[in-house]
């Protein structure tokens, strides 16, 4: 005699007739044991619950779906405070890494990128060293044509000192070191092969020297990059992101506990440079990019911590108010 198949219920039957019994054994329990409110404020909470679960609810969290024209007059308020602190001196823009969301103020200008593009130099070495078309335990030699000034640490070494490739990755982004960037471009191709990698991924860098320029939409392009990097697990996108999570300068974009992963530039000529660009790991992570022709001064470091502390501020109330909106849909 042939068995007969046992029928299997589809998942969303399963989710339903689980959803009533815990309905029906809460109930019974606060029947017995509960008041009326409590009941009641029961039940919103199991409703709230399973529609935060439901497949509509995920898809309008992660949509673009909650605009400005429904935003409360607190959070728009954060969204003008930020735009009204930009002036002729600095632009900026920020970006919700969960939806794109995004605004700004001269977010397309273009101006002295200084040691921000170590950052996508960088990012194309660790891809390189992925595709096994790079070694990190090759060793280079720092000779007399790689000398200079400015920020790093291998200045204070003999010439002739040698470096493993992961090593000088490394005092790249933790100590923005121009040494150990001028011997990696070298090693990876030049400025030509970085322009035209991240060309393919759909940005343009422009290269006046090895630094090159920097608008705030291009720092929001190189974090939602690594953002997508990391993501992605590897050993190389995690040590990248954990030494931007040291890298010099911290102190002037990290507002609270909330982790920074970030690269700042700066340059004193032509009146001063300072900018960052950074990805916040809030429960919804942000990137945010300044740039700025503030130099650097204590006036500037306040400039970019209220800068961040708005964004937190703003990252935390949309979502708060999304959320709300999201579970209001029918």
């Amino acid at each position: 005699m042939a068995k007969r198949r046992k029928r299997k219920l589809k998942t969303g039957v399963k989710v339903f007739f689980i959803f009533v019994l815990v309905l029906l054994i809460g109930g019974g329990y606060y029947l017995f044991y509960g008041s009326g409110v409590e009941l009641d404020k029961y039940y919103d909470e199991i409703a709230a619950n399973f529609k935060n679960n439901s497949d509509e609810y995920k898809k309008c969290l992660a949509s673009s779906d909650f605009t400005e024209d429904v935003f409360s007059e607190k959070l728009g308020n954060i969204r003008d405070e930020m735009i009204g602190m930009f002036g002729s001196d600095a632009n900026f823009e920020y970006e919700d890494l969960d939806n794109g969301y995004s605004f700004g103020k001269g977010e397309n200008y273009s101006s002295y990128a200084a040691s921000v593009s170590k950052l996508p130099a960088v990012f194309y070495a660790y891809h390189l060293a992925d595709e096994g078309n790079l070694n990190l335990n090759k060793e280079l030699t720092y000779t007399a044509n790689y000398k200079a000034g400015g920020s790093g640490v291998i200045q204070k070494d003999p010439i002739g000192s040698k470096y493993k490739i992961s090593d000088l990755l490394y005092k790249a982004i933790r100590y923005s070191d121009n040494i150990a960037y001028f011997m990696i471009l070298d090693e990876i191709g030049g400025t030509a092969t970085v322009r035209n990698y991240w060309k393919d991924l759909g940005y343009t860098i422009t290269y006046t020297d090895r630094f090159g320029n920097l608008s705030p939409s291009l720092g929001n392009g190189y974090i939602k990059e690594v953002y997508k990097y990391y993501l992605d697990g590897s050993d190389n996108a995690k040590k990248l992101v954990e030494d931007m999570k040291i890298s010099d300068n911290l102190d002037f974009v990290k507002a609270d506990d909330t982790p920074v992963a970030h690269k700042y530039g700066e340059y004193t000529e032509g009146g001063g440079y300072y900018n960052d660009v950074s990805l916040v790991f809030t429960s919804h992570p942000f990137a945010l990019s300044i740039t700025s022709t503030k130099g650097l001064s204590n006036s500037t470091k306040e400039f970019f911590l209220k800068v961040h502390e708005l964004a937190l501020d703003f990252n935390n109330l949309y979502y708060e108010e999304k959320v709300n909106y999201c579970l209001g849909k029918d």
